[in-house]
């Protein structure tokens, strides 16, 4: 039995331009978390709240597209946290992604947008609009988020916590 199996394994390596393993493989929906983004207490009558941040845990993202993978942004979700329990204050969301290097040439993407998605639980989950491509973002090594949320703004402190979700695919070719 092992001698067909050796066999085998010499008659494969030897058949030309056949990769010894070629592997294609799907990453589904993978996200960073910024935790703890603190929104301060709003003025009655505040109509719009706007954070930025930036996220620098980007190895796992960045190994994958030094590997060749395609990364395209997904959805954005945001979870209350504090002071508030809800989002149903939301009436429009943007989130817009931008390269975190100084001398990155990338353009901000406004990559998450929903008008009417007020959410009675504590999570806003907002999708991509469209398929916006995250491999030179992750490539530059950090992200700078900015949230931008219309309606009627808590007056009181609350945090949230944002995740940026990503999908990817790629393959791995060994040849002999």
């Amino acid at each position: 039995m092992l001698r067909t199996y050796l066999s085998l394994v010499a008659g494969l390596a030897l058949l030309p331009g056949c990769p010894l393993l070629d592997v294609q493989a799907d990453v589904q929906d993978v996200c960073v978390t910024y935790p703890g983004l603190q929104i301060p207490a709003q003025p009655p009558a505040t109509t719009a709240i706007e954070r930025s941040f930036t996220v620098d845990q980007l190895d796992s993202f960045k190994d994958l597209a030094d590997q060749g993978f395609t990364l395209a942004f997904s959805h954005g979700v945001a979870r209350a946290t504090s002071g508030v329990s809800d989002f149903t204050f939301v009436q429009h969301a943007d989130l817009a992604i931008a390269s975190g290097d100084p001398s990155s040439t990338l353009p901000t993407l406004e990559i998450f947008d929903c008008d009417g998605c007020a959410s009675a639980d504590g999570t806003l989950d907002v999708a991509a609009a469209g398929s916006a491509d995250a491999t030179a973002y992750v490539a530059s090594g950090s992200l700078v988020v900015t949230i931008d949320l219309a309606g009627t703004a808590p007056t009181v402190d609350w945090t949230m916590d944002v995740d940026v979700c990503m999908t990817g695919a790629g393959s791995y070719q060994v040849d002999e």
